[in-house]
């Protein structure tokens, strides 16, 4: 058996023992995390640059093509705000207006003549009838007057 004082000191020992193994554990928990991290940041790191460096690029190319988009958009703004265009733009409305008219116009006229034509092809064929029919009644006249003359 142990005597007070050696208990205490058993203790004090297996304390400093406890306190030893838990900042070891830490350290090398810490060791561990530490170099954890670094390699994840190497494995990670030429990608994210690679992802960075292609963001800025298009980041860079959208800049320029805003600046020309801009500039463009201006000049736009510039040649519509020009009187003579202005001018030009009402007379182009006010012929495509006449265009109009005369294409209904035009319209109009083809149906009056298509009308006409059909019209002219009835009255024809009626002039033929008439004229056939008047044919056949000399034709039949004719016939009569020689019966007639023959029976006489």
């Amino acid at each position: 058996m142990m005597t007070d004082m050696e208990e205490v000191e058993v203790k004090k020992i297996q304390l400093q023992i406890d306190k030893h193994d838990t900042n070891e554990v830490e350290v090398n928990f810490s060791e561990v995390a530490s170099k954890l991290v670094e390699s994840l940041l190497n494995i990670e790191q030429l990608p994210l640059e690679q992802v960075q460096k292609e963001f800025t690029e298009i980041t860079n190319k959208q800049e320029t093509l805003l600046r020309q988009m801009q500039i463009e958009n201006k000049k736009f703004h510039e040649i519509c705000n020009k009187p003579k265009l202005i001018e030009m733009f009402q007379t182009i409305e006010l012929y495509q207006g006449k265009l109009n008219l005369m294409r209904k116009e035009m319209i109009s006229v083809h149906e009056r003549i298509f009308k006409l034509k059909k019209r002219a092809r009835m009255v024809k064929q009626i002039k033929q009838k008439v004229a056939l029919n008047r044919e056949r009644q000399r034709e039949q006249e004719v016939r009569r007057e020689q019966e007639l003359i023959e029976i006489v």
